[in-house]
């Protein structure tokens, strides 16, 4: 996929994503919240770093409920100018628009402080078995993520994993991939 422009790729990903059958979507976001909650990182994890749905992407909400009852705190992003921040999440946090209209907790939420045993969960469209990724073209998780000491596992339906996708040198890679069929 070398070669490919990543502008007309994420067209092509997005609209197959939301493609996807409703009953299929719904069997295939069990399937991937079991192989994650399941995982020996989301077992041991001092907090869990995931996000809200949008544009089709893989419903993981589910696990938020099984955090709260392995006593895992949850952190959602906020995207400002300055990058992202993860801002603590439970039942009863009051969500605003951040600047791209994604909702996030307010900006006066307590912040993750991620250590070696902090869980990222990593959305986008597609991923490369060499690590790659295609996300939204913004650029965040390849900023935040070189930063991040935790374990980043990028939740993809295994119909978005290639061989490689079109990268430039700042795109980072992603040591650790999960489908609704297992890790990779």
């Amino acid at each position: 996929m070398q070669g490919i422009d990543k502008k007309a790729l994420r067209q092509k990903l997005l609209a197959a994503r939301q493609a996807i059958d409703v009953s299929e979507k719904q069997r295939l976001d069990a399937a991937l919240c079991a192989k994650i909650g399941a995982h020996p990182r989301f077992l041991k994890a001092d907090a869990l770093l995931g996000y809200l749905p949008m544009r089709g992407e893989p419903d993981l909400t589910a696990l938020f409920q099984v955090a709260k009852t392995l006593h895992i705190p949850v952190y959602l992003p906020r995207c400002t100018e300055d990058g992202m921040r993860f801002l603590r999440y439970t039942d009863h946090t009051s969500l605003t628009r951040d600047r791209f209209g994604i909702l996030a907790p307010n900006g006066n939420a307590d912040e993750a402080a991620h250590t070696a045993d902090t869980l990222c969960l990593v959305p986008g469209l597609a991923a490369g078995q060499d690590g790659t990724r295609l996300g939204y073209g913004g650029g965040f998780y390849d900023r935040f993520l070189p930063r991040f000491e935790g374990y980043a596992l990028f939740a993809l339906y295994d119909r978005f994993v290639f061989d490689t996708l079109p990268h430039q040198s700042h795109d980072y890679r992603l040591a650790h991939i999960i489908t609704e069929k297992g890790e990779l």
